[in-house]
């Protein structure tokens, strides 16, 4: 088979434009091209760069965490579920964490771990100081609300309750 020629076209200087390269004069902060022609300002962060960073999640601060007043929105079984998860990651040891969250006691946590439904244990400290540790990390972490955590927020305005009803005593 013959070897068929193609017309290529020659690529010169005076086919590629060169582009203009932006000029920033530092005193205004004014974009423009080589011409002196104004150009668009830079496009400024997105809303992550935005929000605080912060070094540690112990400098996370919630509102009304030094009176103990902290509404809490996520039910007894949630907190459990995220202590059963933070138990499984690698390197964790729950003395260390109990210790870190407010000196809670071994024993506390295992009587909230032994409680079942969505009220068993919410008078136990573990789930208060549970719940704030893991608001923390969620705010730390940049992560968003999830979906149940916003409808138990309408559902509850001022948060759940932190007392065990175990007991409904009726009249006889």
């Amino acid at each position: 088979m013959p070897a068929t020629r193609r017309k290529v076209k020659a690529v010169t200087k005076e086919t590629v434009a060169p582009e203009p390269v932006p000029v920033v004069d530092a005193a205004d902060q004014q974009v423009s091209d080589v011409d002196g022609e104004e150009v668009a300002p830079p496009k400024k962060k997105s809303k992550k760069d935005d929000k605080p960073k912060y070094d540690s999640l112990w400098d996370v601060v919630i509102e009304g965490e030094e009176e103990d007043q902290v509404p809490v929105y996520d039910d007894c079984n949630e907190i459990r579920r995220k202590i059963r998860a933070l138990q499984k990651e690698p390197g964790h040891k729950i003395t260390h964490w109990l210790k870190a969250i407010g000196n809670v006691n071994s024993n506390s946590l295992t009587q909230f771990m032994k409680q079942t439904g969505a009220n068993g244990g919410a008078g136990n400290q573990a789930y208060y100081k549970g719940y704030i540790y893991f608001e923390k990390r969620r705010i730390f972490e940049g992560k968003k609300k999830s979906t149940k955590r916003i409808s138990n927020e309408a559902a509850h305005p001022n948060g759940f309750k932190l007392q065990t009803r175990t007991y409904v005593w009726m009249p006889a």
